[in-house]
């Protein structure tokens, strides 16, 4: 057995090896450590895997490696001895150098090119998930609007004509199991608000549903009242202007007010009495995922 010619192999082949296993090491630190999302989800598994295998072999080959130079060590040693010796090789600096700077130029070119894929793979995930929540946005949106033309409908003649005048205490009852009913009639139980004109010194009042809350008199009140001497917002005074006045009128997403709040999925329908507008009534998806 030529130990020399076995000797370069197994120390070409770990060298190869260990290279491999450093490139999948540091590609695995980067994607698991840093944070930079480079590998495909198909790929992860395989690249731990061929950093195991590669590490393992790597390990063989420098063992072999390591008892091959001792085994040419020792053969140099008793040619010596015998007045011969071992050729000594001639030393290669500027290859050497070359070398190196590749090395360094590659090292350099590969961490670029990683972060470059980080940044597209990141982008194109951002897209993807501000698509996947303007699908399920308009989605939901559209199933509450679905149900607001059956919600409207559902309130009561006595109703409207409390909603005109002024909801008196004796009808709270009644409106509140309104208000809960549309609630838990509703895909995903949205909140429900009805606002409506309110008594001097005050605009409007809006009003949810909060079930028999007994009060310091002795009494119970059914609804939540929360007056209002205006609107807080010109877009929103402007929305709840034209809709009382019969308008249809789209509000864009991501606006948040007192009575309408477009951050999440948010519909909203006209109660007449007679020709005339008395109250709106608002469903609003509950849900957080919106944030």
């Amino acid at each position: 057995m030529n130990l020399r010619t076995v000797l370069r192999r197994t120390t070409n082949g770990a060298l190869l090896l260990m290279a491999l296993a450093a490139l999948g090491t540091v590609v695995w630190v980067i994607d698991e450590e840093l944070g930079w999302d480079i590998l495909p989800d198909w790929i992860e598994a395989g690249a731990v895997a061929g950093v195991i295998v590669a590490g393992t072999l790597t390990l063989f080959s420098l063992v072999a490696s390591l008892m091959c130079s001792v085994a040419v060590i020792a053969e140099s040693a008793a040619a010596r001895a015998e007045g011969g010796g071992a050729p000594e090789g001639k030393p290669l600096p500027r290859r050497l150098k070359a070398a190196l700077l590749g090395l360094l130029l590659l090292v350099a070119g590969g961490l670029y090119g990683f972060h470059r894929v980080d940044v597209i793979r990141a982008t194109r995930a951002v897209a993807s998930r501000r698509a996947e929540h303007a699908r399920r946005y308009h989605e939901t949106r559209a199933t509450l609007a679905g149900r607001m033309p059956a919600i409207v409908a559902s309130f009561t003649l006595d109703m409207r004509a409390q909603m005109a005048r002024r909801i008196e205490p004796a009808a709270e009852a009644d409106l509140s199991r309104m208000l809960a009913a549309v609630r838990d009639s509703s895909p995903g139980n949205p909140e429900v608000s009805l606002l409506v004109r309110a008594e001097a010194p005050y605009q409007y009042q809006v009003i949810r549903a909060t079930g028999a809350v007994k009060t310091p008199s002795g009494d119970y009140a059914y609804l939540e009242r929360r007056h209002l001497i205006d609107l807080p917002t010109v877009w929103e005074r402007d929305t709840v202007a034209a809709l009382i006045n019969g308008a249809e009128l789209d509000v864009p997403h991501g606006r948040s007010g007192a009575f309408i709040d477009t951050r999440k999925p948010c519909v909203w329908g006209a109660i007449r009495h007679g020709d005339v507008v008395v109250g709106l009534v608002v469903l609003r998806d509950r849900s957080e995922r919106w944030y």
